[in-house]
């Protein structure tokens, strides 16, 4: 399955021009996720050599076999974009454009069966890269202090139960661990008020958003991948963010507006680039994204 994505028409229109010498731009696709915007930007620049970032092993070696039209211009490999100067480095690769794309692939929703949705039981897992070791859900629910729990659920979530939530779980896991995102979901459920309960948006959701981020440190993440992506790009290569969450939008953009205010780039739109009704229409996971792009000077 490919992932659906998000304001494709629009990191097309803002991509650089071909270099001079021709042979197409050279684009770093941080987060190759199911290749959705790599095979957009093919489609509309067939020149175009696309160096995939991608974290998760699995999707990683899935990709030249869900898409084989893709592997001529297509380089995949397993690494986080925190590594992306190393990576670069390693395989001569100065690219014109850094795209990142900072939300969840509809793969991992639907059949990584590693408890990213609360729609299915699943094992409470969350990590991107379960080859690294680090902890999982389950082991950060199950150990974690009350006001840690708190902290995370706030802090990532910006659930204002937190506390009647965290309290849940620690009454719980004194009885027995909680290890499924169904045992969790129930949990929430109980600790919440019922007019919260039937909410359109579920009253898990900002729980296990929280628990993702924490578990896949994923704003400590942004902050070094824009580093490096600013460190890799060319001078006039743009580096294009795509966020959904308030957390990674704030620091993507005080790491931009230090940018500009450096002299070390400059916008190339100076507003937020947001879906249009349409695009949120058909696709309703985009209603939160947010994108803004820069050049490198």
């Amino acid at each position: 399955m490919m992932h659906t994505p998000v304001l494709s028409s629009e990191v097309i229109a803002l991509l650089p021009d071909d270099p001079p010498s021709g042979g197409g731009i050279r684009v770093v696709d941080a987060t190759l996720d199911g290749g959705g915007h790599a095979a957009a930007i093919l489609h509309a620049r067939p020149d175009a050599h696309i160096l995939g970032i991608e974290w998760d092993a699995e999707q990683v070696r899935q990709f030249p076999a869900n898409h084989p039209e893709l592997m001529l211009a297509v380089t995949p490999v397993h690494a986080s974009y925190t590594e992306l100067e190393r990576i670069c480095a390693e395989r001569g690769f100065r690219p014109d454009a850094v795209l990142m794309d900072l939300g969840l692939s509809s793969w991992h929703y639907e059949s990584s069966g590693r408890g990213f949705t609360f729609q299915k039981d699943e094992p409470l897992d969350m990590r991107f890269n379960p080859d690294g070791g680090e902890p999982t859900a389950a082991d950060i629910v199950n150990t974690a202090p009350e006001e840690e729990l708190v902290r995370i659920i706030r802090e990532f979530g910006e659930e204002r139960f937190a506390p009647e939530i965290a309290a849940a779980i620690t009454r719980q896991r004194r009885r027995e661990p909680v290890l499924t995102t169904d045992r969790l979901v129930r949990l929430i459920e109980g600790a919440v008020p019922a007019g919260y309960r039937n909410r359109r948006i579920h009253c898990a959701t900002k729980t296990f958003q929280a628990l993702r981020m924490a578990v896949n440190h994923e704003l400590e993440n942004v902050s070094q991948g824009l580093t490096a992506a600013m460190a890799v790009l060319k001078p006039g290569g743009r580096l294009l963010v795509i966020s959904f969450h308030g957390g990674e939008d704030r620091i993507v953009r005080e790491a931009f507006k230090d940018a500009v205010r450096d002299g070390r780039s400059r916008w190339v739109q100076r507003r937020t680039i947001r879906p249009a009704w349409r695009e949120i229409r058909e696709n309703p996971r985009a209603r939160s994204a947010k994108m803004k792009v820069i050049e490198m000077t």
